[in-house]
């Protein structure tokens, strides 16, 4: 599994195509604009973590 910025999404299916593994999971968020304060930050985390929990639910299927 992969955690990357919404900006580097392309390059990393990319790479994980050409790595041989199309099915790796990949987890995006919304890059910060500027610096990031406290609440980006939160919310930064708040997608990552709801796009873990569903990776986890579907695979426990």
């Amino acid at each position: 599994m992969v955690i990357s910025h919404d900006v580097f999404e392309k390059a990393a299916r990319a790479q994980s195509n050409a790595l041989g593994l199309p099915e790796l999971r990949l987890i995006v968020y919304s890059q910060p604009k500027g610096e990031e304060a406290d609440l980006e930050g939160a919310e930064s985390a708040r997608q990552v973590v709801g796009q873990l929990v569903d990776m986890v639910r579907e695979h426990d299927v």
